[in-house]
């Protein structure tokens, strides 16, 4: 059986090339609300329990303890589910967390089209980080175990994530934030006969905080393996006591079928709350012909 992702990963992934070659696409689609209302733009920001997805060195800064839970509607039935822990200690931070992907009913096909009926499929990672905080740059690494499930078909394996990131303070009225990280290096996921490569990707991004408190971010994101590359930019703005607008592009999925750009198939747009204690995320990208996908995150620190 050969490896496919729904259309709902292949309209928010877009359709590089090659990209078709790797599996476990799930860990290319992001996670958490505000990463994505920044479209994608996160690595450098990264600053909480998500920062297991996004950049590992992210949580050296914790300060307390953070629990968060994300769901995301992608569109034609597919969903992803993301849930964190991350725990300071003194000489850095831990996290774990689970991430689930359901791609619902897929009509099957054969090698000339014919329908060959329904089945399903779903992605899982289970996730171990640290963070390390240092005077110089912050270091952290993440180890995850894997599952893919395809029809009758399942496989397992293993991958790694390794980050670093480093604040300057004074930097003009605010503060520079630069980050990077390696994702997803492991040997790919094996169906019956079959060997595809996981997304590895290299992702390096820059924020500034305005002290008056506006943020922005930028970021470049490449794929060693297949070629191709990303990027994406966004803004954050407070608009009113505890609330946040956010505002994004990013070059993932402006081009789903290889034969044009629709800059706004790029367009993500976000908001951030806090509420008695908590932190609610909520962010829509557009999918094209899907609509948009919907992400809504709830996070509480302790």
């Amino acid at each position: 059986m050969s490896v496919k992702i729904s259309l709902a990963l292949a309209l928010l992934l877009g359709a590089a090339p090659g990209r078709a070659a790797e599996t476990a696409a799930f860990l290319d689609v992001g996670v958490g609300a505000r990463g994505i209302g920044l479209g994608g733009a996160f690595t450098a920001l990264a600053d909480a329990s998500s920062a297991v997805y996004w950049n590992p060195a992210g949580l050296a800064r914790l300060d307390k303890r953070e629990i968060s839970v994300s769901h995301a509607e992608l569109g034609l039935g597919t969903r992803e589910d993301f849930l964190a822990y991350a725990h300071p200690t003194a000489r850095g931070t831990l996290a774990v967390a689970m991430t689930y992907l359901s791609q619902g009913v897929i009509a099957g096909r054969d090698a000339s089209g014919r329908p060959t009926g329904d089945y399903q499929a779903s992605d899982a990672a289970l996730s171990g980080s640290y963070g390390i905080k240092a005077d110089f740059v912050d270091i952290g690494a993440s180890v995850k175990c894997l599952r893919s499930h395809i029809a009758s078909s399942e496989a397992q394996g293993v991958a790694a994530d390794l980050g670093a990131r480093r604040a300057f303070d004074g930097i003009g009225p605010g503060k520079l934030v630069l980050g990077a990280a390696l994702r997803n290096m492991g040997p790919g996921l094996k169906y019956e006969t079959q060997r595809n490569d996981l997304p590895l990707r290299l992702a390096g991004g820059a924020a500034y905080s305005f002290a008056s408190g506006p943020t922005l971010a930028v970021e470049a994101q490449t794929a060693p393996r297949v070629g191709g590359a990303d990027a994406g930019i966004g803004g954050e703005l407070k608009i009113l006591e505890g609330a946040l607008l956010r505002l994004g592009w990013s070059t993932k999925g402006a081009a789903p079928d290889g034969s044009g750009f629709d800059a706004a198939r790029g367009l993500t747009i976000g908001l951030g709350l806090d509420l008695v204690g908590f932190r609610f995320d909520y962010a829509a990208q557009a999918a094209g012909e899907l609509g948009a996908a919907h992400r809504f995150t709830l996070a509480k620190r302790f």
